[in-house]
């Protein structure tokens, strides 16, 4: 390597480094201070004021509406179905959404067909880290997806839901100057 690259990119990483430590308190894999995660997005087609983070893995069919934040570590996976994420949604770090399931395949040995099915995440939802959501689901719009969730089946929208196999808790009440959760 030519000690002058290596030379500028070392300092080109420092300066890097710590203008997000001082203006974010942040410090970041490399990765992340070499690639702008709004250009991410933008590279996928993402809506207006959305960011990817690099280390995301994004495969597929994927949407992602307005003002999107797609967290560090995540997979978003639509090879098998169409994912679409609505506006103003959270995918927190580490969560996996899939379009298909192959545990039948493989218990079977390979004769059974993967499981498959679109994914849609509604507008104003926040889902939380390290969350799967499983192929076929549909999460509606103003929900909360609770962190570490297993989400096998539908959520409907203002709903509140967490644990593993998901289920409801509660409701988002919304109205003009408030939000409310509500929990059962």
């Amino acid at each position: 390597m030519d000690n002058n690259f290596e030379e500028n990119l070392l300092k080109y990483l420092e300066n890097k480094r710590n203008e997000m430590k001082q203006n974010f308190n942040r410090v970041l894999p490399t990765n992340e201070l070499l690639f702008n995660r709004f250009e991410k997005a933008k590279y996928l087609n993402c809506g207006i004021s959305s960011s990817v983070y690099d280390t995301s893995v994004v495969m597929g069919d994927v949407e992602i509406g307005d003002n999107v934040w797609i967290g560090p570590y995540t997979i978003l996976e639509g090879i098998n179905g169409k994912l679409k994420i609505g506006n103003f949604v959270s995918i927190n770090a580490g969560v996996a959404i899939y379009t298909h399931d192959s545990t039948k395949y493989y218990v079977s040995g390979g004769k059974i067909p993967f499981d498959k099915g679109d994914v849609s995440i509604g507008d104003n939802t926040v889902i939380g880290t390290m969350s799967i959501v499983s192929s076929g689901v549909k999460i509606g719009k103003h929900c909360i997806i609770g962190a570490n969730s297993f989400v096998n089946k539908d959520v409907p929208d203002y709903s509140i839901a967490y644990g593993t196999p998901v289920r409801i808790v509660g409701k988002v009440k919304l109205t003009e100057n408030n939000i409310e959760f509500i929990y059962d």
